[in-house]
C-alpha cells in the first residue's frame, strides 16, 4: 500500500496535480503563441517598456497606457510556476484592458530557485506601490488601482489582496479596489509536500507565510476567482477553497468556472474583452 502524503494522495499522484503537462502536453506550443501575439501587441500599441521599480536588474515593468488619461490602473501578475515566464509573453493581453479606458502594468520579477518565494512576493508588492506612487506619470489613477494575474501569478495574486499596505508601505489600507484571480494557488502545504519544493525550498513556516489563505484580512475586497473544468482537481480545488473563505470572512466573491478550459486557456481570458472573467473584472472597476 503507497503511503498517502496529502489528503488522498500518493507522493507521485500529488507531484502529478502539480504538474501541467500531466492534462497539457503541449503548454510549449501556448508559450510561444502567447509570445508571437505579445510582440505584435507591443508594436501595435503605445507603451512604455522595461521601466525600473526596484533595485533589481529584475525589477522592471511595462506599462500599456489608456487613450484616455485618468483611467484605473490595473496590475497584472504572470505565471509560470515561480521558476519561468516573463512580462514579455503577456503583453497580449494588453489590447483588451486598453479598449476599455484602462492603464495596465505588467511587472517582471525574479525567479525561483535564483531568489526564494519571500523575495518574489516583496517584488511584486513594490511593483504595485510603484504603480501608485507614479500613477500620474503615466495618465492613471491611482485612487482606481486593480490586480489581477494567473497560475502563479493568481498566488501573487492573493498575497497582494492580503497585505497590510498601511502597516508595511504607509499606503491606503484599501489600496486595491478589487483583484481577479484565475487558476491559482493559495495554500502552499501541498505545493511544499509537492515535486515543486525542489526549486521553491519551502519549510513548514514559508509556506504558511506565504499562503493567502491563512492571511484573509477584514478588507472588504472584491474578488474574482476563476478557473477551468479542464484543469488539475488541486488547483479546482485551491480556488474553490480560497474563495469560500474570502466570502467567510464578509468579502464578496464571484466565482466563474469556465467549461471545457483548460490551465493555459484561462491565462487568455484576460485578452478576451468579452469573457466572463473580464465581464466581472469590469463590473468591478465600474465598467459594465
Amino acid at each position: 500500500m503507497m503511503m498517502k502524503v496529502y489528503g488522498d494522495y500518493t507522493q507521485e499522484e500529488l507531484n502529478d496535480q502539480y504538474n501541467q503537462l500531466v492534462l497539457v502536453p503541449n503548454q510549449a506550443e501556448y508559450v510561444k503563441q502567447n509570445g508571437i501575439k505579445s510582440a505584435e501587441v507591443r508594436a501595435k500599441l503605445n507603451c512604455t517598456l522595461n521601466v525600473s521599480y526596484g533595485p533589481t536588474l529584475d525589477e522592471v515593468l511595462d506599462i500599456f497606457p489608456a487613450e484616455q488619461p485618468g483611467g484605473p490602473v490595473q496590475v497584472y501578475h504572470h505565471g509560470g510556476a515561480w521558476t519561468v515566464g516573463h512580462k514579455d509573453n503577456h503583453s497580449y493581453i494588453a489590447e483588451s484592458f486598453v479598449a476599455r479606458g484602462v492603464n495596465l502594468i505588467i511587472p517582471n520579477f525574479s525567479l525561483a530557485p535564483k531568489v526564494a518565494l519571500d523575495e518574489i512576493v516583496r517584488q511584486n508588492r513594490a511593483a504595485i506601490a510603484w504603480a501608485y506612487h507614479h500613477a500620474e506619470s503615466f495618465g492613471g489613477n491611482r485612487d482606481q488601482l486593480y490586480i489581477s494575474g494567473h497560475s502563479s501569478g493568481g498566488h501573487l495574486t492573493g498575497m497582494m489582496i492580503v497585505t497590510d499596505w498601511e502597516k508595511e508601505y504607509g499606503l491606503p489600507r484599501d489600496l486595491i479596489k478589487a483583484a481577479t484571480s484565475c487558476s491559482g494557488m493559495y495554500d502552499l502545504e501541498p505545493v511544499r509536500l509537492s515535486h515543486r519544493n525542489e526549486y521553491l525550498f519551502l519549510d513548514e513556516r514559508s509556506a504558511h507565510r506565504n499562503s493567502p489563505i491563512h492571511h484573509i484580512p477584514d478588507a472588504p475586497i472584491p474578488l474574482v476567482i476563476g478557473y477551468g473544468t479542464g484543469e488539475l482537481d488541486e488547483f479546482k480545488r485551491q480556488s474553490h477553497e480560497f474563495a469560500a473563505a474570502w466570502e467567510t470572512a464578509g468579502n464578496p466573491v464571484t466565482r466563474i468556472v469556465m467549461e471545457g478550459r483548460n490551465h493555459f486557456d484561462m491565462d487568455r481570458e484576460y485578452a478576451r474583452v468579452d469573457s466572463p472573467i473580464m465581464k466581472a473584472t469590469w463590473a468591478n472597476m465600474g465598467l459594465e
